[in-house]
């Protein structure tokens, strides 16, 4: 099991291979770092049921695989395609076979929607879908309100 998350003061990545524990998990760069409900839970099968940074129960899987490559190999098959336009068939077919190839070969992580939690190593429960906007939305703008009020006082 390997867990990823950041520190909300510096933004450094913070990783840990076991379930927090309530308390502090210390950041190496700035030493502060995030606080820990502990309350995380596994299911019968060691599938991940509640965060155990923030104790939320909302998670969603992606595909373990950098967004950020994922643009640039995009963009370099659009480049190719348009620097050597009589092979535009070809390095599309072929961008689209390395896709495929990555899709299938690469695993699923479950990401928590609240604090970002990222869970790796670890089987994933059935009730554990997709990105869902809606349910992302409820955690971001909520968090932006309470920024504001806070700003306010």
């Amino acid at each position: 099991m390997e867990i990823n998350s950041f520190c909300p003061e510096c933004e450094n990545g913070i990783f840990i291979h076991e379930m927090p524990k309530a308390g502090l998990i210390p950041c190496t760069r700035c030493s502060k770092g995030r606080e820990a409900t502990g309350n995380g839970e596994l299911d019968e099968k060691g599938a991940l049921t509640r965060c155990g940074i923030c104790g939320c129960d909302e998670l969603y899987r992606q595909k373990d695989f950098n967004t950020k490559l994922g643009m640039w190999i995009v963009v370099l098959i659009v480049a190719l395609a348009l620097i050597f336009n009589q092979y535009l068939f070809q390095i599309l077919v072929g961008g689209a076979v390395i896709d495929g190839i990555l899709y299938f070969a690469l695993g699923d992580i479950v990401i928590c929607y609240k604090c970002r939690g990222i869970y790796r190593g670890m089987p994933i429960a059935g009730k554990v879908e997709g990105f869902d906007l809606k349910i992302h939305d409820k955690y971001e703008f909520k968090t932006k309100k309470t920024e504001e009020t806070k700003e306010q006082l």
